[in-house]
This record gives structure tokens, C-alpha cells and sequence, in this order.
């Protein structure tokens, strides 16, 4: 029997998410592991924890749907909401599974998660599997101690004279290494080197102008002319 999915909630609305709520309880297909109010929580949360499917409202204050999808390089299954149908055709342009326009019927809804379901094959939850024989973190020597860092929380590294600053979602580690030598013990899918002193994760990265980028905690770093066309290439 496969598992439930685990999915999350993402709307501005208390409405929304107690009609969301309600229909997921109904289903032995779907586990529900938050609920979030704002894009930025719900990004932080996906990359700390597993989560299959997210449903995601298009229009919310700050960051919206469409903009959280831009700044997530390998986002989960989504199902986009909506009050307003015109906007709901945005959503094949970032190869969304479905969209449910408001307010919300349970009917269409089981059919958006069987359409999800019928995808699953290609989701994070169906690979944990193959996954899981490679690293998803790195052990990098911290103040003589062996510490270990999972890739999901690493933003950036930063050259530091002998030392790499490595910059994660909750603090910063120093270790005796090199660029050059982290580069090589990184996940190349995940990471690419934007700077002779900097390698960064494509999934915080949210803007690129110019010569510099701009990273999901606000960090604003240089890209390197040598590196750039391998960034917008890989920064899609």
C-alpha cells in the first residue's frame, strides 16, 4: 500500500484553509503536515521537511504563489487556488499538476488529487528510495569537531581567507577547507559556483539582476563574469 501524501497548505485566507483542512481529513490519500499563512514559511518549511504536494493560493501579500514557484528550483507537486479564474491559467505556464478555483468543491477538488496522484511517479515521495544511496549532507570539520550539515539547509560558502563561511537557514559555520575542495563534496544538482568565493544553492536563489543575485534570506551576492552563462542556464 503506498503511503499518504504529505502535503501542506498555503493561503492568507483562515476560510480557505479551514475548507482545505476539512476536505483533506476526508481522504486516506492525503496527510496533512502544515499550514502557512505566507510564501516565505512555507519555502523554509519545504526545505527542512518531505512534503509531496502543496496547495497553494496564487494571490497572497508579499510573495505571491507565482513568485514562490519562480524562486524554487525543484518545488513539490502543487495544486494552485484561486479566487479568480483568469488568473488559474497562469499556472500551466510553471507545470502545476491542477488548479482549483474558489470557492472550493469537494467533487473537483478529489479530482485535482487524483490528477496528483496519477503524477506521483515523478514526485520527491516515489524517489525517497533512489535518494536516499546518495549524501543529503556534508561533514565539514567545525572548531575541531565533526559537524554535520544537511544540503537543504546550506544558502551559501564564502571564501574566508584559510577558512569557507558556510551560511545555512539558522546560522553560519566556519571550517579549515577550501571553495575548491567543498565544491567537490557538494551535490552538483543542487549547488553551482556563482563566484571564485562563492557557491550557492539553486533553491534559495529568488533573483538574478545584473551581476549580483539575490537569495531567499535577502543576501545579496556578486556572480562572477566567468560563471554567469552556467547560472541563468541552470536558473530557470
Amino acid at each position: 500500500m503506498k503511503e499518504s501524501l504529505r502535503c501542506i497548505i498555503v493561503d492568507d485566507e483562515e476560510g480557505a484553509h479551514l475548507v482545505i483542512t476539512h476536505y483533506i481529513q476526508k481522504l486516506k490519500t492525503l496527510k496533512l503536515e502544515g499550514q502557512f499563512f505566507n510564501a516565505l514559511d512555507a519555502m523554509d518549511f519545504i526545505y527542512k521537511n518531505a512534503v509531496d504536494l502543496v496547495f497553494l493560493d496564487i494571490n497572497m501579500p508579499g510573495l505571491s504563489g507565482m513568485e514562490m514557484l519562480e524562486a524554487m528550483t525543484n518545488p513539490p507537486l502543487v495544486v494552485l487556488t484561486t479566487a479568480y479564474a483568469e488568473f488559474a491559467l497562469q499556472s500551466y505556464k510553471y507545470q502545476v499538476v491542477d488548479y482549483l478555483v474558489k470557492p472550493i468543491e469537494f467533487p473537483r477538488f478529489v479530482a485535482a488529487v487524483d490528477n496528483v496522484l496519477s503524477r506521483r511517479p515523478v514526485s520527491k515521495s516515489m524517489s525517497d528510495g533512489d535518494a536516499s544511496k546518495q549524501p543529503e549532507h556534508i561533514v565539514l570539520k567545525v572548531d575541531g569537531n565533526r559537524v554535520r550539515i544537511s544540503f537543504n539547509e546550506i544558502l551559501y560558502t564564502q571564501s574566508w581567507g584559510n577558512y569557507v563561511k558556510v551560511f545555512t537557514t539558522d546560522t553560519v559555520h566556519l571550517s579549515l577547507t577550501t571553495t575548491a575542495e567543498l565544491e567537490q563534496k557538494l551535490d552538483r544538482d543542487r549547488f553551482i559556483r556563482i563566484h571564485k568565493s562563492y557557491i550557492v544553492a539553486l533553491q534559495h536563489i529568488t533573483k538574478i539582476v545584473g551581476g549580483e543575485l539575490l537569495l531567499i534570506n535577502g543576501a545579496v551576492l556578486p556572480v562572477g563574469n566567468t560563471f554567469r552563462r552556467e547560472l541563468l542556464e541552470r536558473f530557470k
